[in-house]
Formats: structure tokens, C-alpha cells, sequence
């Protein structure tokens, strides 16, 4: 945090501190919107394929590596949409550190998971380790 609040005519003066958080949300937006159609054109064009094909469309490098982009893109996107929700309408300080940090948390988790089982698909093993599942 920087120094003590500025005022200006009872009005609190910005600090600035959220500009570079503004032209990441908005960028990784402008880099979803295309892999947001790539991902509705893959879909139904997988839509109805047998698992094979989906095993082959995965094998491919690129179709592997913007889907993990994809949903990396995606968590980062809904990270910081999230962030300005709850300073936005959590005032308390204690629960808006605890409920940013818990978010944080939950895209990371979620990103890792997503990564871990395009990786998995990838490399043609099952998406479950043995054990788990049905």
C-alpha cells in the first residue's frame, strides 16, 4: 500500500494503482474473444465424434496448446473480474484480503487442473490416474 489517503476538497484523490490491472483484464479479453470462437467451432465440430477423434484432436500440438492457453486466459480473465467485485462491494479489510486470497486460490487450483488434464489428453493417457473415477 502506498502512504496515507490524499484528499482534494473532501474528496479522495486516486491513487492509480489500478491501471495495469485494467489493461490486463482488457487484453486478455482481447486475446479471448478469438479463442472463445476457436473453442465454439471445436466444439461442434467434435460434437458427436467418438472418443478416438477427440483422443486425435487433442494429439494435435496446437489444438492442445490453445486449449490450455484458453483456459489459462480464462482464469486470469475471471481472477480479475472477481478481484474488482469484492473491493468493490466487500468493505471490511480483513474479509477483502481473506476473500481475494481465497480466490486467487480457487482460479490457480482451477488453472493447474485445467492445464494438468489437457496435458493428459495430450499425451493420450487416461484423463483420470488409476484409482479414481467410476
Amino acid at each position: 500500500m502506498s502512504g496515507p489517503a490524499q484528499y482534494r476538497n473532501r474528496v479522495r484523490v486516486s491513487e492509480r494503482h489500478g491501471a495495469g490491472e485494467w489493461t490486463v483484464e482488457r487484453l486478455s479479453l482481447v486475446a479471448l474473444l478469438p479463442l472463445g470462437l476457436w473453442v465454439a467451432v471445436s466444439g461442434f465440430t467434435l460434437a458427436g465424434a467418438d472418443h478416438a477423434a477427440v483422443m486425435d484432436w487433442f494429439a494435435r500440438p496446437v489444438n492442445a496448446g490453445l486449449a490450455a492457453a484458453t483456459a489459462m486466459l480464462f482464469c486470469l480473465y475471471a481472477s480479475l473480474a472477481w478481484k474488482v467485485i469484492i473491493e468493490d462491494y466487500i468493505h471490511r479489510p480483513s474479509s477483502k484480503t481473506f476473500l481475494t486470497a481465497l480466490s486467487n486460490l480457487a482460479f490457480l487450483v482451477l488453472t493447474a487442473t485445467a492445464v494438468f488434464f489437457i496435458v493428459r489428453l495430450h499425451v493420450g493417457s487416461a484423463p483420470l490416474p488409476a484409482g479414481f473415477g467410476i
